[in-house]
């Protein structure tokens, strides 16, 4: 992705349509530590604190990590639950963390946002490293909906600036200015990019999914283990 972008834009106005399925709770215990990669303004990451839960959540945008500290402290995580949210700035792409510090890490529609797909294996594959053995990676990801006119559409139009199969450019609804090129996902692609990385895939569903302007389109809720 246009990492620029995303360091820019307004923490608020960072997408987080998703929300988390109850399969994610079947891979945790009660002393699991946990990444949330990508965690924009904390949704997800004060969500599981609630439950209990030690959290860090990591954004390359430093006014969405600000908003996080501040939703943690409103909402007192630390004093009403055994839960602790805490939040870095960073990049997915090199996280700044220890190897093999993490039972399970959260990437929830942080993929369909790097145009790259080098940078995409380099954030599965750091996803990867900071898990401890046996743990988990929680991953959502939009897949491609080509039978939907709109997307069939946009993926078609747009190859010829994207290059690639199922990238699209995701305009500013107000301007119709670029903002920047979103990836939908092949199970085919999300599945090697997971075992490539020395992933097993423990859980695959297909669910349909609610991207940040409301549509629903069809996309994966995977759960991969570090063996």
């Amino acid at each position: 992705m246009p990492e620029s972008y995303w360091k820019k834009v307004s923490g608020k106005n960072i997408p987080s349509s998703l929300e988390l399925y109850p399969v994610i709770h079947s891979y945790l215990r009660e002393s699991s530590r946990i990444l949330d990669i990508g965690c924009g303004f904390g949704k997800v990451s004060l969500e599981l604190a609630s439950y209990g839960y030690p959290v860090t959540g990591i954004d390359v945008n430093v006014e969405a990590i600000r908003l996080s500290e501040a939703a943690a402290k409103d909402l007192d995580v630390n004093a009403k639950t055994k839960g602790k949210a805490e939040f870095v700035a960073g990049n997915a792409s090199h996280l700044p963390f220890q190897e093999s510090s993490f039972d399970l890490a959260v990437m929830q529609a942080i993929l369909t946002t790097v145009m790259n797909p080098q940078e995409r294996l380099r954030a599965v594959q750091e996803a990867f490293k900071i898990l401890k053995s046996g743990g988990y990676l929680y991953l959502v990801e939009f897949g491609q909906n080509w039978h939907l006119q709109l997307y069939r559409k946009r993926y078609v139009q747009d190859f010829q600036v994207t290059k690639e199969e199922g990238s699209f450019l995701a305009l500013n609804p107000e301007t119709g200015e670029v903002e920047f090129i979103a990836h939908h996902f092949t199970e085919k692609e999300l599945v090697f990019l997971l075992v490539d990385s020395g992933f097993e895939i423990d859980y695959f569903r297909i669910e349909e999914l609610r991207t940040k302007n409301g549509n629903k389109i069809l996309g994966f809720v995977i759960v991969a283990k570090k063996p």
